[in-house]
């Protein structure tokens, strides 16, 4: 839907009046255009209907146009004449901004241009914790703002387009109205809250319309015309696109020949939304780190808030709250024994400096000949030098770098399922080639439980036990990479806690911020922390942007709105959609296994997949999946529905037998 949405700076602004001049203004300059209202209260009853009274100005306006009579604009209508959630509650009924939206596209289809008129301001309340604002971003069309002048204009109209910005919407600039007449001796006031505004804001006055008493529509539709010219144009649909294919470098894929992509609008609650208007229901949480789902209210306000206070400050030297109440924070929700925190600025960083916290603790103790990790095949922990020594040597993404990295020791794969009875001979060989070489050992590091982007394997807890006494009985440290798994992943806030199992060193990212922005930690016993720091040792690391402010501050609102809701149940319900709408893979020719833990569910197919096939079918479907090598599955936003489930479900379910995997 192309368009504009008009909201005021406050009610009884002229809000309406400008409207209709402006559609009357682009039904003369030859577009097909048309006034539309979300909810409209107020509404006598005629004949057995309510009448809004809002589009009888635009039918006034038009009527030339619409001999007919102007067609059905509201969405919604209420008789008390009172806010809109208020009108809705008394009327029993319930406002969601998802289906006003579907409702205006609906009324709007066949026009190019369509005017939405909100009801008051920006941050009208919609009911259940949405305003208008909510709906201004599910349509995401450029906002007009209308403001009366008059005393206090300069303050309203400043905090609503900077409210506006805010919240990621484009301000197309705004029409100042005279509703309030002017009074004697006013007018320098008046001349000068437009030249104020348009310099303050930055945003373009479009029209300065004069008190005229009864409105007379050619005077009117004169002054807002002249505000076309100066309106934004629609954005184009597939703009960019050819400058990313020939310019932009995108993770696995090549330069010269890469993978197609999907250019992203805007994204709210479980939902994409591409630039062409269409909806996917995203599966991946942007590789697993929006649990909370796009656009939270608590996060977005976090970041609001620090961005206004202190976006970024070093951290040598330098401390502050945002910090110190993260690390409290996890410090508080981590296994009992950590005592530390290092902060850094992504998963692989943080690998990088749990791996060097293991052999600077070596190389304190004097144990100078302990300079080798010990893994297990299978594994992922990133993509720099460090993490990528401990990644899977012959099936992972790094074989190309084998002559660079650090030679590490590798046990076999984990061979026991989540689900089976735990096999003590799965673990002889790993216990014995650890033993073998433990003198040269300073750390074992392995995913906990869930082998992420290694394999997508779920392994039994006792595994882990034994790792956790095998590191014990020979004085190492004992690493767990919960960059994937950590905050409530796998149905534990930890993973690690299915094992009863608490490390040496944990390293936690990706759902740190909820998916706002890059941030990892490291979290350390105190035995690790003193004996680097003995004798006056520093430990060797510093990000540039360690301990970023604006990143600490999302962190601690996103570890809130875990302890404030009941995410066990979320991951739970989550664990039971999958398994129902994933299960009825396993009857499927391709399919090797289907496996589910909390909120990951996996589709394992007996070849590899057709990667660029595969994601136009899903984009085709209407739902955002990211499969890789023998690899279908979904780690979806915590905060997703049945439905939404199932529709992913049915995605995986359809491609396997369109073949489109092929």
């Amino acid at each position: 839907m192309n368009g504009y949405f008009i909201t005021g700076t406050d009610t009884d602004v002229g809000k309406t009046l400008a409207t209709a001049a402006l559609l009357r203004a682009l039904l003369d300059a030859g577009r097909r255009a048309v006034a539309l209202k979300p909810v409209q209260t107020g509404c006598p009853e005629r004949d057995g209907r309510l009448v809004a009274e809002d589009p009888t100005v635009y039918s006034r306006f038009t009527e030339e146009y619409f001999p007919g009579g102007y067609p059905e604009a509201c969405c919604r209508k209420f008789v008390p004449a009172c806010s809109p959630h208020l009108a809705a509650e008394m009327a029993g009924e319930t406002l969601d901004p998802d289906e006003l939206a579907a409702g205006l596209e609906a009324l709007g289809h066949g026009y190019d241009t369509v005017l939405v008129e909100g009801a008051g301001g920006c941050a009208v309340p919609l009911g259940n914790g949405r305003t208008m604002l909510d709906l201004m971003q599910r349509l995401d069309l450029p906002v007009i703002v209308v403001a009366d002048n008059r005393l206090g204009v300069v303050n309203h109209a400043l905090m609503t387009v900077e409210t506006l910005r805010g919240h990621g919407l484009d301000v197309a600039g705004v029409v100042m109205t005279n509703a309030t007449p002017p009074t004697e001796g006013d007018a320098w006031l008046r001349r000068d809250n437009v030249k104020t505004i348009a310099e303050m804001s930055g945003a373009p006055i479009l029209a300065d319309i004069p008190h005229l008493p009864g409105a007379p529509v050619a005077e009117v539709t004169a002054h807002a015309a002249r505000a076309l010219d100066r309106l934004p144009q629609p954005r184009p649909v597939d703009g960019g696109l050819d400058f990313d294919r020939d310019h932009i470098w995108h993770p696995y894929t090549s330069a010269l020949e890469p993978l197609p992509v999907n250019k992203v609008r805007s994204a709210r609650g479980t939902r994409i939304v591409l630039d062409d208007g269409r909806e996917l229901i995203d599966g991946m949480a942007s590789w697993w780190c929006a649990i909370h789902g796009y656009a939270h209210p608590e996060l977005t306000r976090a970041a609001r808030a620090q961005l206004g206070r202190m976006p970024h400050v070093m951290f040598g030297g330098l401390t502050h709250d945002p910090a110190i109440g993260l690390c409290r924070d996890l410090l508080d929700m981590a296994p009992d024994g950590l005592e530390h925190v290092f902060l850094a600025d992504s998963g692989s960083v943080s690998v990088e400096a749990a791996i060097k916290m293991a052999l600077q603790y070596m190389q304190a103790r004097g144990q100078t000949e302990r300079t080798r990790l010990f893994t297990v095949r299978g594994g992922y922990h990133g993509d720099t030098c460090g993490a990528m020594s401990v990644c899977d040597p012959d099936n992972g993404m790094h074989h190309l770098f084998s002559g660079l990295l650090p030679k590490q020791i590798f046990a076999p794969v984990p061979d026991c399922p989540f689900h089976a009875p735990f096999d003590p001979e799965c673990f002889r060989e790993t216990e014995r080639i650890f033993r073998e070489r433990s003198g040269e050992i300073a750390a074992i590091i392995v995913e906990p439980i869930v082998q992420g982007a290694g394999g997508m394997r779920f392994y039994h807890p006792e595994y882990l036990r034994r790792l956790r006494r095998l590191a014990d009985e020979h004085d190492v440290l004992l690493i767990l990479d919960e960059i994937a798994t950590g905050f409530g992943r796998t149905g534990k806030l930890f993973a690690c806690e299915w094992g009863g199992v608490t490390p040496d060193i944990l390293c936690v990212g990706k759902a740190l911020t909820g998916g706002t922005m890059t941030l990892a930690a490291v979290l350390a016993t105190g035995d690790v922390a003193r004996t680097i720091s003995a004798d006056g040792g520093v430990f060797m690391h510093g990000p540039t942007f360690m301990g970023n402010p604006l990143a600490c501050a999302v962190a601690r609102a996103s570890l809130g709105i875990l302890r404030s809701t009941d995410w066990r149940a979320q991951v739970h319900a989550v664990e039971g959609w999958l398994k129902e709408s994933f299960g009825p893979c396993r009857e499927l020719p391709g399919v090797a296994d289907v496996r589910v833990l909390g909120a990951i569910g996996v589709v394992e197919m007996e070849n590899p997949v057709n990667v660029p096939g595969l994601q136009r079918f899903f984009v085709d479907h209407g739902v955002w999946l990211r499969p890789f090598g023998r690899l279908i599955y979904a780690m979806p936003p915590y905060i997703i529905n049945r439905p939404e489930t199932a529709r992913l479900g049915a995605a995986v379910r359809d491609a396997i037998t369109a073949r489109a995997h092929l």
